[in-house]
Order: C-alpha cells, then sequence, then structure tokens
C-alpha cells in the first residue's frame, strides 16, 4: 500500500507512506526523507499508530494509524487513517 499527502498551509510537507504487506517493509517519508522504519511481519495488536511532527515554523502533529484484520491479515485489505492535528484527514483501504 502506498499513499501521500500535502501537510500545511504557508509551510508544506510531503508526507509519503509506504507498506509491503506481504514482506512487512513499512516506510514513512517526509519529503523524501524517511522519519519511520518498521517491520512489521507478526503483531499481537490489531492497530498501530505512527506519531510524528512535521515543520519548523508552522509544526503540525501527524498520526497514521494502521489497523489489520484478525484471521489472514496478509491476505486481507488493511485501513489506514490518518490524522492532522488531531483531526482525521483522509481513510485508505488497501493491500
Amino acid at each position: 500500500m502506498q499513499f501521500g499527502f500535502t501537510v500545511g498551509n504557508g509551510e508544506q510537507h510531503r508526507v509519503e507512506f509506504s507498506f509491503d504487506q506481504f514482506a512487512g517493509n513499512l516506510e514513512i517519508k517526509v519529503d523524501g526523507q524517511p522519519v519511520v522504519k518498521d517491520f512489521r511481519m507478526l503483531s499481537l495488536f490489531l492497530t498501530k499508530r505512527y506519531e510524528f511532527t512535521v515543520g519548523v515554523q508552522e509544526q503540525h502533529q501527524i498520526i497514521i494509524e494502521k489497523k489489520r484484520k484478525l484471521f489472514l491479515a496478509g491476505f486481507r485489505p488493511q485501513r489506514y487513517r490518518i490524522f492532522i492535528d488531531g483531526e482525521l484527514a483522509q481513510t485508505y483501504e488497501g493491500s
């Protein structure tokens, strides 16, 4: 699953999310620079949250929440919710 979005008004930043559901590699980049790298193969939790801040003069708190299904998660679509400054901004679903 891959998606991206822009954050900010006067100071804009591009956030890119990439997750290979079968290999387990997850990466989040801001303006092309990695801010989160994770390996998600086995987990006891259905929901994983990634939190970080973007911006210098105009800061925004970003949360990307990844929710998987309980059974056969590697073969089923997962839901991704993006929160910017505590507000739900976007929802994606896919593998």
